[in-house]
């Protein structure tokens, strides 16, 4: 394979990854948002949130695979088989490696705390430990790592984390909770919690999102307009924006209106998803292109 379909695969498996891992978060955060639920509604919602976690991680784990099987053929131009063998030696002889191969066992931990008991939902802890290990391992294993374990790979890895949450939390609002009319008293709860979350969630990963995109530019602007990294940054920014825009009329415009106002307040968190889906596809384009300060 040449160099760009290459390229393609890895930031395609990329950012499946992140869609699977987001979703992953954000189901796991809706069973805490909806914890004291006594609806039937409630009751219906935890399961397909557990239902949506468990296809969720598988599909993460099969890209997180697919990405390393991608940056094998890369690194060693050998046939694919040789490559495949090579990854062993990846792991062990290369940070990046090293890195992927926590992220990755982290995730078939949490696929098989939930796998092999399906009749009893793991401790929420438990999973929340393994996903918060998962993320920031995948941080270490792109740009933020590559000089070692320092404040940039932390601070990408709370990144990752928070960005993980608020859109898998709306993910998971479009998956597990829009559907049909909710709770009278569930529903409007679930939905302020919900905006609180995704709120405090956005605070963090604007912070530390600013912080890592300074230090890739080296601290200048002009890259933003004269490289293509800087103009993906730049519709990656828009997009949050908009997604902002969106959750802001949910909060002020729909939430005071509901329950009556859910069908709208169900809309506007659609078409969200879709604009957080492609923030995370412009993220995985980030995480395997070259910045500016390489």
């Amino acid at each position: 394979m040449d160099d760009a379909t290459l390229a393609a695969l890895r930031t395609g498996a990329d950012a499946v990854g992140n869609l699977g891992f987001a979703t992953m978060a954000g189901t796991l955060a809706t069973r805490a948002l909806l914890g004291d639920a006594a609806s039937d509604w409630g009751v219906h919602c935890l399961r397909r949130c557990r239902r949506t976690f468990t296809r969720a991680a598988w599909l993460t784990l099969a890209a997180a695979l697919a990405w390393m099987a991608a940056e094998a053929l890369a690194m060693t131009e050998a046939p694919p088989l040789e490559a495949l063998a090579a990854i062993a030696g990846i792991v062990a002889d290369t940070p990046f490696g090293r890195a992927w191969a926590v992220a990755t066992a982290a995730l078939a931990v949490a696929l098989a705390l939930v796998a092999l008991r399906p009749r009893r939902a793991p401790a929420l802890r438990t999973l929340a430990l393994a996903l918060a290990v998962a993320g920031v391992a995948h941080a270490c294993a792109g740009h933020a790592g590559a000089m070692g374990i320092g404040w940039l790979a932390a601070v990408m890895g709370v990144h990752v984390l928070a960005t993980a949450l608020w859109a898998g939390a709306v993910f998971a609002a479009v998956l597990c909770v829009a559907r049909g009319g909710p709770d009278a008293a569930d529903g409007p709860r679930y939905a302020a919690r919900l905006s609180t979350l995704a709120t405090g969630s956005l605070v963090v990963a604007a912070l530390t999102g600013a912080a890592g995109a300074w230090h890739a530019l080296g601290g200048d602007v002009a890259p933003l307009a004269t490289s293509t990294w800087g103009r993906v940054l730049d519709a990656k920014t828009a997009l949050v924006a908009i997604a902002v825009a969106l959750g802001g009329f949910n909060r002020f415009v729909a939430m005071p209106a509901l329950p009556h106002a859910w069908p709208r307040f169900a809309r506007v968190l659609r078409i969200e998803a879709g604009v957080l889906a492609a923030v995370l596809v412009a993220a995985a384009v980030l995480a395997n292109g070259e910045p500016p300060v390489a």
